[in-house]
């Protein structure tokens, strides 16, 4: 909550926090059909009221849970077949972002400014001020949900900590260099979290207690398999334009152990440049201008941005917005059946992490799609059934073949994505940046197990089996 609206808003914090949840009604968010250009794929879409950029919906008990975007007081369920509304919660700050479920609760932090946790029934059970912006989100393990935020009203320094999931109580806190990149990740007794000046550490979960820490340029949230933490990270390398020296950003996959005092090892062949890492490439681009009036409309206008240390992820992301650091995704890598998947820029990619060996990549840009490399970035991957679906800054979702990268079949929506997609039971639930949610069948109902950004409450991809 900005600090000029605190006054203001008081009274309606009150009101919401009694009032909770509103039951469906006239004047809801109702679906209705959709069926692609070809008519190949069908399913149903529900306009957001506000149309403002959501993030990714999840998906349990027979809902889909989303936040009403950038800017809102709403956190919504709808019946994850049908798309009827089924309730309404209102937030006393503005802007929740994608949601996690565990044991049927749901947590989810708005970017102004607090981490609340609901019933999927969308009762509230607590919520906590954390701090001014949050620009993450969080993840639960085990009855404990654990969020990174600033200490906007304390020594603005930023912290990761841990609450019990019924009762909200911290069991315990750790400074951390600045904010997440999009969330914490969680493997066997570990948190990992990459934060966006490119630092990375590693926690015991239970106790907060700091394993290792290291800053290597991290540009993504990273991915735990095998006793292996694998992520993207950014480089620059000198180069000529026009006669001039010049400087041009990379990205690469990187690797390394997750015992304590482990060397990073780039895979080698996943080097490409990263213009979109690159802010003075982009600061013109559709998506910055759309990222800096987000901004002002809620209360970041020009340089002000609460306690964010913006500098540091306009250097290492190329971002210098709070929306646009909420909405980054990054170029995050998942494993399935031993294979590290990820998207860099426009290309979907699958490596084989044991020799660094690229199986296959896919660029995947609309031909004669206008606009900047930051306006056409891909999603993360999410990854079931023998497919890797990802969704595009151009409007389009890919459905790939997980061995050889063949498009199996894609679609066009004609509206931006940014947030990873979810699956669950042959459906494919996309949110866009104006503010859609979609519902697409896949014609395989196998098609299942991708539940919520980084396909459980952990964001570590599925399970082996």
């Amino acid at each position: 909550m900005r600090p000029f609206l605190w006054i203001a808003l008081a009274g309606s914090c009150l009101f919401l926090s009694l009032v909770g949840f509103s039951q469906s009604q006239n004047g809801q968010p109702k679906p209705v059909p959709y069926r692609s250009a070809d008519g190949k794929v069908t399913g149903w879409k529900v306009a957001i009221p506000g149309n403002r950029p959501l993030a990714s919906p999840a998906i349990a008990d027979g809902k889909i849970f989303v936040g009403g975007g950038f800017g809102s007081h709403e956190f919504y369920a709808f019946d994850a077949t049908t798309g009827a509304h089924l309730w309404t919660y209102h937030t006393s700050d503005d802007g929740p972002t994608a949601a996690v479920v565990d044991d049927g609760k749901i947590a989810f932090n708005t970017e102004s400014c607090e981490l609340e946790v609901i019933t999927t029934s969308g009762r509230p059970l607590w919520k906590k001020w954390l701090g001014d912006p949050l620009m993450s989100m969080p993840a639960i393990a085990q009855g404990t949900v654990y969020m990174a935020y600033p200490d906007s009203r304390g020594d603005h320094g930023y912290y990761v900590a841990a609450f019990d999931l019924k009762t909200g109580s911290q069991t315990w806190k750790h400074a951390i260099a600045n904010e997440a990149i999009t969330a914490p990740v969680i493997d066997r007794d570990r948190l990992y979290l990459s934060t966006v000046d490119g630092s990375m550490l590693a926690l015991n979960r239970t106790n907060g207690g700091l394993i290792w820490e290291e800053k290597k340029n991290a540009t993504s949230a990273p991915a735990v398999w095998n006793e292996q933490v694998y992520f993207s990270r950014g480089d620059e390398t000198k180069t000529q334009a026009g006669g001039r020296p010049a400087t041009q950003k990379t990205e690469v996959l990187g690797a390394r152990a997750a015992a304590p005092k482990s060397e990073v090892r780039d895979i080698a062949a996943t080097r490409q440049n990263a213009d979109y890492l690159d802010y003075t490439k982009n600061v013109n681009s559709v998506k910055e201008r759309q990222n800096q009036s987000l901004d002002a409309s809620v209360g970041f206008a020009g340089p002000n941005k609460g306690s964010a240390k913006m500098a540091m992820a306009t250097a290492n992301l190329g971002q210098a917005s709070v929306h646009g650091v909420w909405a980054y995704q990054g170029s995050k890598p998942f494993v399935d059946k031993g294979r590290l998947y990820s998207s860099m820029g426009e290309n979907a990619r699958s490596v084989d992490p044991s020799n660094g060996k690229v199986i296959w990549t896919r660029q995947l840009r609309r031909q004669g799609k206008p606009g900047s490399d930051a306006d056409t970035t891909l999603t993360p991957p999410a990854i079931v059934n023998g497919k890797v679906f990802i969704g595009t800054g151009a409007g389009e979702i890919y459905a790939l073949s997980e061995q050889t990268g063949e498009i199996l079949w894609k679609v066009d929506i004609e509206e931006s994505i940014s947030f990873q997609p979810t699956i669950a039971n042959g459906r494919l639930y996309v949110a866009t940046n104006q503010g859609t949610l979609y519902c697409l069948h896949t014609g395989d109902w196998r098609d299942h197990g991708w539940l919520m950004w980084g396909a459980s409450a952990a964001h570590n991809g599925m399970p082996s089996k």
